[in-house]
């Protein structure tokens, strides 16, 4: 309910001047072909991203199979639809359900996956704002930047609280570690520690890095190609370039980011925004209704798909285990 209530409170925002007459309008002269293009597109980055997934897992001595992988990566999409971020949990559950591969370590994969994902969105975003640094650069500085700076500001005090009580904390578990390690539920928490350095670990044994990169880079690639085939879709933005098509896909990411069910209400309040101040496009929210939904129509549908089989593969191993 509480990251429901953070789409509700963004889709009212992104909404509350929006003509509907003209939200209609703007639906209706869509290229339907180029939107269609974005959805086949799109598909193919959760298939690259099961494949390098595969790369990461490699070297914890284990090979999942693609469609297993896949599998599990279209259900984490379609479990980020309920509950953001959990998705990368349910991921690894599912995995080791299909592969009988450790969670621990697969989570600890998850967690270096993505942290690549997120250098590269740093990275592409300072390329992005150095390209046009006077527009792009004075958008995210004053329309991002400088809001999140004064809405954190006056949270100083509590960090302090915070800190000190971390402080105490860790303080006591050492002065009273062996009673602490006494307790059974340690011994799992070491399990799951070791198995998350062992995740983590496999990033720096990657024995096909080059193919990793090339994946990641494709990853992407698909994104950008993805959003700008919307943009060529509306009358009101087909005249923007590729520059401008990789501004929108990063303001877009920051919009997933944000903790709401599938990036509901943020993508489109962020995205409309960065429309309408950059570009002086004023229904911006027909682009980021086409481009959200659309994305969200593929995850549900091909989630739901791949959901049955990882019941199917699972119920499957169970039988054969029982005979």
């Amino acid at each position: 309910m509480l990251f429901l209530s953070i789409a509700v409170v963004f889709l009212y925002f992104s909404f509350k001047d929006i003509s509907w007459n003209e939200m209609w309008e703007g639906l209706k002269s869509a290229n339907i072909w180029w939107v269609a293009i974005s959805m086949v597109v799109g598909w193919f980055s959760f298939l690259a991203r099961a494949r390098r997934w595969q790369f990461i897992i490699e070297p914890l001595g284990y090979k999942p199979s693609l469609k297993n992988t896949y599998d599990a990566v279209m259900f984490m999409y379609l479990t980020n639809m309920a509950v953001p971020r959990m998705g990368e949990v349910a991921r690894c559950g599912a995995l080791r359900k299909t592969e009988k591969i450790p969670f621990e370590s697969l989570l600890g994969t998850v967690m270096l996956e993505r942290a690549f994902d997120i250098v590269c969105l740093f990275s592409i975003g300072v390329v992005v704002v150095f390209l046009r640094l006077d527009v792009f650069g004075d958008f995210l500085s004053t329309k991002l930047w400088q809001p999140f700076v004064e809405r954190t500001s006056g949270s100083l005090s509590s960090l302090y609280v915070l800190s000190g009580i971390l402080a105490i904390a860790i303080l006591l578990i050492i002065i009273f570690r062996k009673q602490i390690n006494r307790l059974s539920f340690i011994g799992k928490i070491k399990k799951v520690w070791s198995g998350l350095v062992a995740g983590l670990k496999s990033g720096f044994q990657l024995k096909r890095r080059w193919e990793f990169l090339f994946y990641t880079l494709l990853i992407w690639a698909i994104y950008w190609f993805q959003g700008y085939s919307v943009l060529l879709a509306m009358p009101e933005t087909v005249h923007l370039d590729a520059v401008d098509a990789l501004f929108i896909m990063i303001v877009g990411g920051l919009g997933w980011v944000v903790p709401a069910p599938g990036g509901m209400g943020s993508f489109h309040f962020l995205v409309s925004l960065a429309l309408l101040v950059v570009y002086a496009v004023p229904n911006g929210i027909v682009y980021a209704t086409i481009s959200h939904e659309t994305q969200v129509i593929v995850m549900i549908v091909f989630g739901l798909i791949s959901w049955a089989s990882i019941a199917l593969v699972s119920k499957k191993k169970e039988s054969i285990g029982s005979l």
